[in-house]
């Protein structure tokens, strides 16, 4: 999770990385912008990658700051956001000098992913530093229990099909064990690449020991053909989802 990997997934980054501003399925994320909007004029997209993120705050906000470390990444985003309230910046979010930008709401949308902690720990301070005293964040991360709940699904399913419980079982705990790096940490694989992913109190945590005040903890929802193919209807009810926290400087 460097500045050269994501240099290289940018050219084909809608296909490789999931985008929950454009796929989320229950409307969170977009209702949560629009209610801040409401009562901020400044946004910085913190980590925004491609831009999947910019576009709903350019809709809504009079001036947003998009900001990432990989340039072609940036490039990319501005190809997509070409409208004049959008202003995009390169910045190591990580690094211990936060950059010089100051703004009403602060959007970290899955940027916190890296599995180094300390580096976790930098980009959360740099968001709360960027955010201006009375402000707000919001934060969209990776939800641990949902990722866990995947593998339960996927005993389901193949039950569902016809084999014994505690074969499915037998069948699905390699995956696991191949797949989630370090249950502790909450580092587990997406793509070939060890991500960072939360448990509701442990997000709630470091948002707290950077300064916020966390307000709510919602989920943002997307689909289960994101995470596994052909899931029977009857196995789509609760569908997987990622942590959306509000907080307030």
């Amino acid at each position: 999770m460097n500045q050269q990997y994501w240099d290289r997934l940018a050219k084909n980054f809608a296909g490789r990385v999931f985008e929950i501003a454009g796929g989320e399925t229950n409307g969170a994320l977009a209702a949560t912008v629009k209610k801040l909007s409401r009562r901020y004029k400044t946004a910085g997209d913190f980590g925004c990658g491609a831009g999947g993120t910019t576009p709903l705050l350019a809709t809504y906000f009079d001036e947003v700051i998009a900001i990432d470390y990989a340039k072609k990444l940036l490039r990319r985003a501005q190809k997509r956001v070409q409208t004049d309230n959008v202003r995009f910046l390169t910045a190591d979010l990580s690094a211990k000098k936060p950059p010089a930008v100051t703004v009403d709401a602060a959007f970290c949308i899955n940027a916190l992913l890296h599995p180094n902690a300390k580096k976790r720990r930098r980009i959360t301070e740099t968001v709360y530093a960027c955010t201006r005293r009375g402000g707000a964040a919001l934060v969209v991360a990776p939800a641990l229990e949902s990722y866990l709940r995947t593998y339960q699904v996927l005993v389901a399913c193949r039950v569902a099909q016809g084999q014994g419980r505690k074969k499915a079982v037998r069948s699905v705990a390699p995956l696991a064990q191949k797949e989630v790096h370090s249950l502790v940490e909450g580092i587990v694989d997406v793509g070939g690449t060890p991500t960072k992913h939360y448990m509701h109190d442990e997000l709630v945590q470091q948002l707290a020991d950077a300064g916020f005040a966390v307000a709510t903890v919602a989920r943002v929802e997307f689909p289960w053909s994101e995470v596994l193919d052909d899931l029977p209807q009857d196995l789509q009810k609760f569908r997987p989802w990622d942590w959306l926290a509000v907080a307030s400087k």
